[in-house]
């Protein structure tokens, strides 16, 4: 089995059909494709796997995005796992463009697409580049945009929400760190596999739909999450210090976006 395909499902069965269906439509090999969903929702998805041929991993419950994706590791069977959100579509030769990637270097282990939101805008959270307790405190405050380059290239990061990576590289880092419940956790696995020597690359040609925060309801919520993986992130790659500082600096932004946002 050359790849498979993982997808954490929760709160998302009308996007998970959307996102399966356009796998269908553009991949010609799909049936040759291994598919494995991780429920952690309660509605079970017995329609889903009958209609599409997939394998299903029921939870149940919600356990949160990276331990989901390591239970699913371990039934993989491809050479290839590409992780993607139930919120994401592909566009035509998504898949073949990413893989063509893989061929470049024996070296490069993870491969990113561009992620486009509506209206064909480029999602700028989708690839960047080394997050540092400076650069997290500095987005908040510059508020700098992205440039996308038209050839393919390295990067620090890619976003899980659609990643590619060796199964074998993710072996030997031993997946996603489970610490995180969900964000940050695609940042910290390329952080690991690039101090393995590991390369992270980003093929501009190679494109998804992605809604983004489709599964969570509560806007406040999902900032808890984030600000929480955000700290856990700082202190494991950067000490305690640097977490207390980004801690502290972040605080306006925290109670805003915690407390008082309408969205």
């Amino acid at each position: 089995m050359h790849l498979t395909i993982q997808i954490v499902n929760y709160n998302s069965r009308k996007n998970l059909r959307d996102c399966l269906g356009s796998v269908q439509k553009n991949f010609p090999d799909y049936k040759n494709l291994q598919i494995i969903i991780i429920n952690n929702d309660k509605e079970r998805l017995e329609d889903i796997q009958r209609d599409f041929g997939v394998e299903l991993i029921e939870k149940n419950e919600n356990i949160g995005f990276g331990r989901a994706q390591n239970l699913g590791l371990r039934a993989a069977k491809g050479e290839f796992v590409f992780f993607l959100n139930p919120d994401t579509e592909l566009f035509p030769l998504t898949i073949e463009k990413i893989l063509e990637v893989f061929s470049i270097d024996e070296k490069v282990g993870i491969v990113g697409p561009i992620h486009l939101k509506e209206k064909n805008i480029l999602d700028e959270s989708c690839f960047g580049f080394l997050r540092t307790p400076l650069s997290i405190i500095g987005s908040k405050i510059l508020q700098k945009k992205q440039s996308l380059p038209t050839n393919i290239f390295e990067t620090d990061w890619v976003s899980g929400g659609a990643m590619m990576a060796r199964k074998e590289l993710l072996l030997e880092i031993g997946g996603f760190d489970e610490n995180y419940f969900m964000y940050f956790e695609d940042v910290d696995l390329c952080l690991r596999a690039k101090e393995k020597g590991w390369k992270i690359m980003v093929h501009p040609e190679a494109k998804i739909f992605h809604k983004s925060g489709q599964s969570f309801s509560s806007y406040h919520k999902k900032k808890r999450h984030y600000y929480r993986s955000q700290i856990y992130y700082v202190k494991k790659n950067f000490g305690r210090g640097w977490a207390w500082l980004v801690k502290i600096l972040r605080l306006p932004f925290y109670i805003r976006n915690v407390y008082f946002s309408k969205q």
